[in-house]
């Protein structure tokens, strides 16, 4: 007997409400920058921003769906895919099969090692473009792969394509203008950015290393408006784990075993040391 899709949308953790008013927020400055209602340039400023948040949340909802009927999460899909400005299963193979399963080898698109330049200011300017090159080059023909052997996902990156590329067109027919600059341009740069804290996150780490794999920002505030994706090394660990978690299994876990030089307390201190490059010290 087939379990039947509850009416009522069930969350899994309720800290997922602060994740709904993130996504309602993003897809309102959209609509109404886009629409002319509003053009302020705060709420432009802010609509770049949130949809950066709105891709930390399309990652951690593949990580672990938000809400406990697969029909919930589905339609939730659909409406995060217009506040990221891509379909969510485009980061299955990226991020959930390479990245965590052969992070920073030859099949994992944000290797490091894709950005090689002397100055690591330039670095981090390309490796968001060098990442992206080589996912284009490397990439398997995922639907084909999922056809057989994830079916579900097969149907769901169908319908989420079917739906953002035509409406994409309409949008781009209806005023091409607004589109590219109060759509795409906010997608394209919070798409980029992520793809780019990769880097931030990896670079000069021990691949191998239990613990001593990623830096973390651990700072409230941007963890608060981040969803905790500041606790990198415990989402490696954990990458299941609910995001509302991490900051107590990294306090508990991460802390006592991990690199200490590896925390840092602000985005903007991470950033600054990544431009320096200093040599790390791993040994214990």
């Amino acid at each position: 007997m087939k379990s039947r899709v509850p009416i009522i949308p069930r969350l899994r953790h309720r800290a997922d409400w602060r994740t709904l008013g993130f996504v309602g927020l993003e897809l309102g400055l959209l609509a109404g920058i886009w629409s002319g209602a509003w053009r302020h340039p705060l709420a432009v400023a802010a609509s770049f921003l949130f949809a950066f948040v709105c891709c930390i949340i399309a990652h951690n909802h593949m990580h672990l769906p938000l809400f406990r009927g697969r029909g919930w999460n589905r339609v939730f899909q659909i409406l995060l895919m217009f506040g990221s400005g891509q379909p969510p299963t485009g980061i299955v193979t990226a991020h959930n099969e390479r990245h965590h399963g052969q992070p920073d080898s030859d099949r994992d698109f944000v290797r490091t090692g894709l950005a090689r330049f002397r100055w690591n200011a330039l670095n981090l300017v390309a490796f968001p473009f060098l990442s992206i090159a080589a996912m284009y080059r490397e990439k398997p023909d995922d639907l084909r792969r999922w056809k057989s052997a994830r079916p579900h996902l097969y149907r769901q990156a169908l319908w989420e394509r079917s739906i953002f590329y035509p409406a994409l067109v309409l949008l781009l027919v209806l005023d091409w203008r607004a589109t590219l600059l109060f759509l795409l341009l906010p997608w394209i740069t919070a798409q980029l950015a992520l793809v780019g804290v990769n880097l931030l996150q990896h670079q000069d780490c021990v691949t191998d290393s239990e613990y001593d794999h990623s830096r973390n920002v651990t700072g409230r505030l941007v963890n608060w408006l981040l969803l905790n994706n500041g606790y990198h090394t415990a989402h490696h660990l954990r990458p299941s784990m609910h995001w509302s978690l991490l900051p107590e299994f990294h306090r508990r876990h991460v802390v006592p075993r991990m690199n200490p030089v590896l925390d840092h307390r602000s985005f903007s201190g991470l950033l600054i040391e990544r431009l320096r490059r200093p040599a790390v010290n791993h040994a214990r």
